[in-house]
């Protein structure tokens, strides 16, 4: 075949093209991820011919980082897309102890110009789950009861877009679904030109016919231009980073003059998926007119490259045009050919050209000489960074850090490389090493141009947290740059991330009296993450309708499917489910049309908790799944280790106890293999609060501790509040109430100061049940009422409201208010009800049925029995147990049932003394101490109470020593 040839692969109804990165059968496109993509082709390519693993291995992850399990992962998921099986053989053979070998045969041909791929714009078939290293189990769901230390203290579902002051370890965040913002702005601005080489042939400009000078003046300030395409003629894979390469050189040739400014290469590659491939002379006007629907650019630079099969230094020819996008007029041509040594001399002169036929000032010796400094010194290293920029294009960091740890070593001292580097590592979760990369930037930016040097500078002080200096440096970009957007997008950003919810109002309000603000998507979907991080779902919910809007008039398909997801996100937090799922799945078929696989995993992960909310908990799961296997083939370690977050909640509020626990610790190995201490938080709390439930040992104790200095370490304030009121409400079971009361006051404290409800609603509810065992009953009902207050239609609120409820009807049943717990109690009814809330149902049944039997009520007590009974049996919590168990035990009738009750309620005292779990113990003793109402039970009362009232007087329990003041005793024995 000859060498610029596109081979076609066929093997039964299936056809490969490797080049376009294409699987069919029968015509039908089939979605594979880029590295399970690039393994089948390795399979194909030497069909009938064993490969082995260390060979698979080494050609797709030439570094490693990852062990065998991945690759098996990657061959499953290929027999699953052929409808392979490992017991059928029919395509993959597996060789014991060796590898694998393709063994279906394999016919292959030369691409024709018929056979190359037209857009697909319907979504391709959906993958099938991938497996999970959690164990799933159908057990019925369980939610948050009276005693919320049975429960997973964390954040539910999807949260919004915004950036919040603390690290939301569920969030699903638009920052991490596309390259926009800080990320979106260094790819266009930081690669330099490639330098002064030498060996050049002369360049050839074509120049176009002059254009009106009065248009060119009218262009004033603010030139927005967009690189779109680079054609590779030669079609040699090997020529593969010219395109990338050319796109940034010129990108940064021409955006370091302060008239012209860049979109970001994000958007641009979005929008130019299904656009006609220019020809010649540029884009067809058609073509022309769509990208600047879609981009809003003045001008549109396209080209092609053509590089000759030599060995060392061959010939390259490059054709250039620039159309201006409003006309449809062309600008300029030019058309040279140089070796491949000489490429920065053609990027210099033909930015020169362009600057100057934007009208632009030539530049200054010495601003010339900064820029020069932001080059790569080898074409080489030029070679490695744009592989690199192509694999981040299509979400494949691991060749990108692999390609970038190449190019440092052979240039350490080019800064650029570095953050391009730093880059590849946070896209793959190694926020450590992205921060060391991005500090080795900084060491090496000294001689860059000052927009340059200010990026590296927001860019590591973002990576460390340090928030204040990285407002500052944004400030500062915007300042040198107050026409690009990207800078205020960021600033708005950083303002949420410092807790400054009037500063980012502001930010946005400046940013919205640009004139190129008008209409642009990304201000309406920064306005909605402003609004989410007010805590004002509606606004937050027009907000990104508005966004949607503008981005369906522009045709913006990736910025359609943002909208989508954050006017997802806005509708789950007012409640609205359906259209929720709706949107979510409107998303994922935009991302995918768009080729955006973290975006799709982020909606699929989005979706799958508004499926777990409507109790559609297999889908849910199966949601779950595709994304995990979207997050595993791009390398996506973040994503990952939040799906693994988000099932060990799922998992446990259904019962699964083993399964969430697997869970945790998957998230808790991914976030200590990528080092980052605030990832660890989350599961590491997860685990204890799985222990306690357990028993509330000193280990216990010790790994919440750990949470807590964590962190704290971490600059995590949201985290922190959930850590001090876990830890709370863990102390209070052990009976530690001193302790629980000094954390609590921490815990509100620093809540008050979030703008997310969650953590004053969790914090209050704690709290409360710290005050009500402490005797503070008063103290308890102003908590739990301010519960009620934040009556937020959110998922965590959803529980937290009746959970609140279900207390405050306990506290009017001990006081003899009778019909008003009642009420109480069917209002926490309907809501755990409506939420599939078994375990809170049962508590809240048992409680009403001793309601019912207090007012003489035999029918509705005994109804109430009955359901809390048959939901008690799907209860797996051991400590849930106890508030249903102990209730049940009160409404014991006769003489008989009070006996067999009184040796449960004695048995639960025991176990729950075992566990630590004073509390419980009390509780049960209490139940026992006032079934005993007979003469014949006054010893054993005696006895008991003795002993009750000792404990509680030691540990503080003054709500046990008030209801033994108030409870009749039994009368001394005749």
């Amino acid at each position: 075949m000859p060498a610029s040839g596109s081979p076609v692969y066929r093997f039964g109804d299936f056809e490969l093209q490797p080049r376009e990165r294409r699987l069919t059968s029968a015509g039908n496109p089939i979605s594979l991820t880029p590295k399970v993509f690039d393994t089948l082709v390795l399979l194909v390519e030497q069909a009938g011919h064993v490969i082995s693993k260390d060979e698979l291995m080494s050609a797709l992850w030439p570094r490693g980082y990852v062990d065998e399990g991945s690759l098996s992962k990657h061959i499953w998921q290929i027999r699953r897309a052929l409808g392979d099986s490992a017991k059928s053989n029919r395509f993959i053979e597996t060789v014991p102890k060796l590898g694998y070998r393709f063994a279906m045969p394999v016919t292959c041909a030369e691409a024709t110009p018929a056979q190359a791929p037209t857009p697909v714009h319907a979504p391709a078939p959906q993958p099938a789950p991938a497996p999970l290293a959690a164990p799933i189990t159908a057990i019925p769901p369980m939610s948050v009861a009276a005693s919320s230390a049975a429960t997973i203290p964390m954040p539910r579902g999807p949260s919004t877009a915004a950036v919040t002051p603390q690290r939301a370890p569920v969030s699903v965040s638009l920052r991490s679904v596309r390259s926009g913002g800080l990320i979106g702005v260094i790819g266009v601005a930081l690669l330099g030109i490639l330098g002064w080489l030498l060996h050049s042939r002369p360049m050839v400009v074509t120049q176009a016919p002059a254009r009106d000078a009065s248009l060119i003046q009218r262009d004033g300030p603010n030139r927005l231009v967009a690189f779109v395409r680079f054609n590779n003629l030669s079609q040699n894979p090997k020529d593969a980073w010219l395109g990338p390469a050319l796109t940034e050189m010129l990108s940064t040739e021409l955006g370091s003059s302060d008239e012209i400014r860049i979109v970001p290469s994000d958007l641009v590659r979005e929008a130019n998926t299904d656009v006609t491939e220019p020809k010649t002379g540029g884009y067809p006007a058609a073509s022309l007119a769509q990208l600047r629907k879609r981009l809003e650019a003045d001008y549109v630079v396209s080209g092609s490259y053509w590089v000759a099969n030599a060995t060392d230094n061959p010939p390259v020819r490059v054709d250039i045009v620039m159309q201006d996008a409003r006309t449809g007029a062309t600008v300029s041509t030019i058309a040279n050919q140089v070796e491949l040594a000489a490429l920065n001399l053609l990027v210099t002169q033909t930015g020169a050209t362009l600057r100057d036929k934007l009208g632009v000032a030539p530049r200054s010796a010495e601003f010339t000489s900064l820029v020069a400094n932001a080059q790569p010194p080898t074409t080489d290293v030029a070679r490695r960074i744009g592989f690199a920029l192509d694999a981040l294009q299509r979400n494949d960091a691991a060749p990108a850090r692999d390609e970038l740890l190449e190019a440092v070593a052979e240039a350490p001292g080019f800064a650029p490389a570095y953050l391009y580097l730093s880059r590849a590592w946070s896209a793959l979760g190694y926020e450590k090493k992205a921060l060391a990369a991005a500090e080795q930037a900084s060491n090496h930016a000294a001689g860059l141009p000052p927009e340059q040097r200010l990026l590296v500078e927001a860019t590591v002080q973002t990576q460390r947290g340090a928030q204040s200096q990285a407002i500052a440096a944004w400030k500062a970009l915007i300042d040198l740059k107050p026409l690009t957007l990207e800078y205020r997008l960021s600033l708005i950003d950083a303002e949420m991330s410092a807790a400054s919810s009037g500063a980012a109002q502001d930010a946005l309000s400046d940013l919205r009296r640009l004139p190129q603000a008008a209409g642009d998507p990304r201000v309406a979907l920064a306005a909605s993450r402003v609004a989410t991080y007010r805590g004002d779902a509606k606004d937050a919910a027009a907000q990104a309708e508005l966004a949607l809007r503008q981005a369906r008039a522009r045709d913006a398909t990736g910025m359609i499917a943002d909208a989508q997801l954050a006017l997802a996100q806005a509708r789950f937090h007012l409640g609205e489910m359906e259209p929720a799922r709706a949107g979510l799945a409107a998303a994922i078929t935009e991302y995918r049309s768009v080729g955006n696989p973290r975006g799709e995993a982020a909606a699929r992960r989005a979706l799958a908790s508004v499926l777990n909310d409507l109790n559609r908990v297999q889908d849910a799961r199966e949601e779950y799944q595709r994304a995990m296997g979207i997050a595993q083939g791009i390398g996506d370690l973040v994503t990952m280790a939040a799906i693994y977050r988000d099932l060990c909640s799922m998992l446990w509020n259904a019962g699964d106890r083993d399964g969430a626990e697997a869970a945790a610790h998957q998230a808790l190995r991914i976030a200590r293999d990528t080092g980052d201490l605030g990832a660890q938080a989350w599961p590491l709390r997860a685990l204890a609060s799985i222990s306690a439930d357990e028993a509330a040992t000193d280990e216990v104790m010790r790994q919440y501790r750990e949470v807590t200095a964590l962190t704290e370490r971490n600059n995590d304030p949201g985290g922190h509040v959930w850590s001090l009121a876990t830890n709370a409400d863990t102390l209070r079971l052990r009976g530690q109430l001193d302790e629980a009361h000094a954390e609590c006051v921490r815990a509100q404290a620093e809540a008050s100061v979030l703008s997310d409800p969650q953590f004053k609603t969790f914090s209050d509810f704690t709290c409360a049940l710290v005050a009500v065992d402490r005797g503070e009953i008063q103290a308890a009902r102003v908590l739990l009422e301010s519960v009620l207050r934040l009556r937020q239609d959110t998922p965590a609120q959803r529980f937290q409201t009746p959970n609140a409820e279900l207390v405050l009807a306990q506290l009017d049943f001990e006081q003899g208010d009778l019909n008003r717990a009642k009420e109480g109690l069917r209002r926490a009814i309907a809501g755990f009800g409506a939420n599939d809330a078994k375990t809170g149902l049962a508590d809240a049944e048992a409680l009403l049925a001793l309601c019912a039997q207090a007012q003489g009520d035999t029918a509705e007590r005994d109804r109430a029995i009955a359901h809390a009974k048959s939901l008690r049996a799907a209860i797996t919590s051991r400590q849930e147990i106890y508030f249903v168990d102990i209730a049940l035990a009160k409404v014991a009738d006769g003489r008989k049932q009070k006996a067999e009750a009184i040796a449960r309620l004695r048995e639960l005292a025991a176990d729950a003394e075992r566990r630590h779990w004073l509390a419980w113990s009390l509780e049960a003793k209490l139940a026992a101490w006032q079934l005993l109402d007979t003469p014949a039970d006054a010893r054993a009362a005696a006895v008991l109470g003795q002993d009750l009232r000792a404990q509680a007087k030691k540990y503080g329990f003054h709500r046990i020593l008030a209801l033994m003041k108030s409870s009749p005793s039994p009368s001394a024995p005749s």
